[in-house]
């Protein structure tokens, strides 16, 4: 069940995303609604608020879509599965599927704050020389950063950027040597405090696979409101298997073999 109050903050922001009224979200039959493009930003998003939903999509796209989404019980919808069957629709046409993707967000009286006295402000020109091809969940084009040094290196990073009013996005990331400990969620906290302290919401998204991200988002307040399956142009980008463990110590095993892996996967492009 998503959080009612955080839910009426953030309820004006969905409906902008999808270009029509939040009502149109349904219990019984998923619409699939056609926006035009100075409506949506993706060429496909489809949103899922506890037991509603609704898909905004191309005109061109609405009928066939609608076919694949009658067939898919919510929880089949916005999985892997969901993802691939919508793709068959929109992939001939160069736009891949993304998610599902947990959307998280804060406002003062849920926020966590993790008091830490490392992470360094950082304004739009210093982050210019980061390398985001290592911090690429980050954002050139960022409002500000905050990050973490060890010997002068950057060894953490949170970015914060504009995802319309009055929604401010983190993206995190550490870089996978790092010795010391409880940095994503330092600068994640010091992220979100920079946003509220500006008067608006924060916003933080992660795949389900990544329980890291999902953990630390939790861990300074910020809250499940929605789950997104969503439209990108380009090529189809698909997630690796769960990151991070049950607890520290915990041993997990992979159940199929690697002969097993699918071969028909290729490697990241690199930027």
């Amino acid at each position: 069940m998503a959080d009612t109050r955080l839910l009426n903050i953030v309820r004006p922001w969905i409906q902008q995303r999808l270009g029509f009224p939040y009502s149109a979200m349904s219990e019984d039959r998923v619409p699939v609604l056609a926006s035009d493009a100075d409506t949506l930003a993706l060429p496909l998003r489809a949103i899922k608020v506890s037991g509603k939903a609704a898909l905004a999509t191309r005109p061109e796209w609405v009928e066939r879509l609608q076919t694949i989404v009658d067939d898919l019980p919510l929880d089949l919808l916005f999985s892997v599965l969901g993802a691939y069957d919508l793709a068959r629709v929109t992939l001939p046409d160069g736009v891949g599927i993304w998610g599902p993707v947990w959307y998280f967000f804060a406002d003062e009286e849920c926020w966590q704050p993790y008091d830490d006295h490392r992470p360094v402000h950082l304004n739009p020109k210093d982050l210019t020389n980061v390398d985001y091809d290592l911090f690429w969940h980050c954002s050139a084009n960022s409002l500000a950063g905050f990050g973490i040094f060890d010997a002068e290196k950057l060894i953490a990073l949170a970015t914060v950027w504009d995802s319309g009013d009055p929604m401010w996005e983190i993206g995190m990331d550490v870089v996978p040597d790092a010795k010391l400990t409880g940095l994503g969620r330092t600068v994640v906290s010091a992220a979100t405090r920079w946003i509220l302290n500006n008067g608006k919401f924060a916003l933080g998204t992660t795949a389900p696979f990544n329980v890291p991200s999902a953990r630390t988002l939790r861990s300074v307040g910020l809250r499940h409101v929605f789950t997104a399956i969503n439209g990108t142009e380009g090529i189809m980008q698909i997630g690796p298997q769960p990151l991070g463990l049950p607890y520290p110590s915990a041993q997990v095993h992979n159940l199929y073999p690697k002969w097993a892996m699918n071969k028909d996967i290729f490697p990241k492009r690199i930027r």
